[in-house]
């Protein structure tokens, strides 16, 4: 028999993961789970009946791990295979995305608040991006944070203007994300362009720059967290590329990742408002059409489980211009009408769109007039609220002349 890694969700063991001879990782949830009433499935793909097959359980907790370069990375410092996710997921689970926790040990780990400060000189060497943090930090002394996605990004604690690294299964409370070698002011770009979509009333995550002597860092605050008297307590969530059991390396719609459809027709069936968040997921798409955001993949979309079993859609994340970089493609990751050229989107393609989110065309016609009216508003104010926070970027004047050119484009097309 394999190894067997242990899933704990609070003070409960739910599940056992282990390895199949086919190398995939098999889940199976604990019958004492399965039939208490209050117990809740940890993803859409993985029903409490145990009717799934092993490729989709093993998808959703390879799902949990990080991607790319910063994979690679961690893999190179903890001496692991890259193609590993079982050994990855043993040295670093035990603070992931949502409420999981995957550990070695059968019984829940008491969850401590043990910190480890982090010196203003060690965020300033860590703010260019170089050398890797996250690799240089988890898996050592304790510290098990996972965290899917390329970029480098560090889960933290705040305290008081102090930030800690957690150590064993101290849960982290926030997100660095750090300068990227090749995408140039990535982290004002994030910061500038979440700070507009709040502007124009999307529900995204709390962001702010914190500058070191270096360079600039992107602080997110974690919606999959809460606390109350001082103890910190995990939310549950999922991206939808766990819900529809697709692998992260088929995030992208054109590699089979989730489409429009799909995304729509996962929260009519499962989450508690289905209007509500069908408003919400059609206000996201165009506006990441008109900000030239065409990274907007099925990994930056997830449902938070607020109370176990009632989902809503999580606060938008990830929202960057990638048209400010010309080495990215300008194509979406999603595709509106089969379209994925943002110059080339008209009626046509918005008709399509209306069809996928199950509306009338006159619907989303009227949505992206009022959005697009809103960012042309929205935009100096936005400005002047960063140069008040943070000081001047060349991100102040090439996003907003992207966002308009884009919607004047889309004008000339409807």
């Amino acid at each position: 028999m394999s190894e067997i890694l242990y899933v704990h969700y609070e003070n409960q063991t739910i599940g056992e993961l282990q390895l199949a001879e086919s190398g995939h990782m098999q889940f199976r949830y604990r019958t004492g789970w399965q039939q208490n009433e209050s117990s809740f499935p940890i993803s859409i793909s993985l029903p409490l009946n145990g009717e799934y097959d092993l490729i989709t359980s093993h998808r959703f907790f390879a799902n949990l791990l990080p991607e790319a370069n910063v994979r690679q990375q961690i893999c190179q410092s903890l001496k692991i295979s890259l193609g590993n996710d079982f050994e990855l997921l043993k040295a670093i689970g035990g603070d992931c995305a949502g409420a999981l926790a995957i550990t070695r040990s059968e019984q829940p780990l008491p969850t401590n608040q043990r910190y480890e400060p982090v010196s203003e000189k060690q965020l300033a060497d860590w703010s260019v991006g170089t050398p890797h943090a996250f690799s240089a930090v988890t898996g050592q002394n304790e510290v098990r944070l996972s965290l899917a996605g390329a970029q480098d990004k560090l889960p933290v604690h705040i305290q008081d203007g102090q930030i800690f690294v957690p150590i064993g299964n101290t849960p982290s409370t926030y997100l660095l994300k750090f300068a990227s070698p090749f995408y140039k002011h990535l982290p004002e770009n994030e910061t500038f362009l979440s700070m507009l979509a709040a502007a124009v009333g999307l529900p995204v995550v709390d962001i702010r720059l914190h500058r070191t002597t270096r360079a600039n860092i992107a602080v997110i605050r974690r919606y999959d967290r809460t606390t109350s008297d001082t103890v910190c307590r995990r939310l549950h969530q999922e991206d939808f590329c766990q819900a529809l059991g697709i692998g992260s390396e088929s995030k992208y719609q054109k590699e089979g990742g989730p489409g429009l459809r799909q995304c729509a027709d996962v929260i009519r069936r499962f989450t508690s408002f289905p209007l509500i968040e069908l408003q919400k997921l059609m206000n996201w798409t165009l506006f990441n059409l008109l900000a030239g955001n065409a990274d907007a993949h099925g990994k930056n979309l997830s449902l938070l489980y607020a109370d176990r079993r009632n989902l809503s859609l999580a606060p938008f994340y990830d929202l960057v211009c990638t048209r400010n970089y010309k080495n990215i493609s300008r194509h979406l990751a999603m595709t509106l009408g089969d379209v994925s050229d943002p110059d080339l989107i008209g009626p046509k393609q918005l008709a399509a769109m209306a069809t996928d989110l199950g509306v009338r065309p006159a619907v989303v016609s009227k949505a992206l007039t009022s959005l697009s009216e809103q960012l042309i508003e929205a935009i100096p104010a936005t400005v002047q609220k960063f140069r008040d926070s943070y000081g001047t970027s060349p991100v102040l004047e090439r996003i907003p002349m992207i966002i308009r050119k884009q919607i004047r484009r889309v004008k000339q097309l409807q």
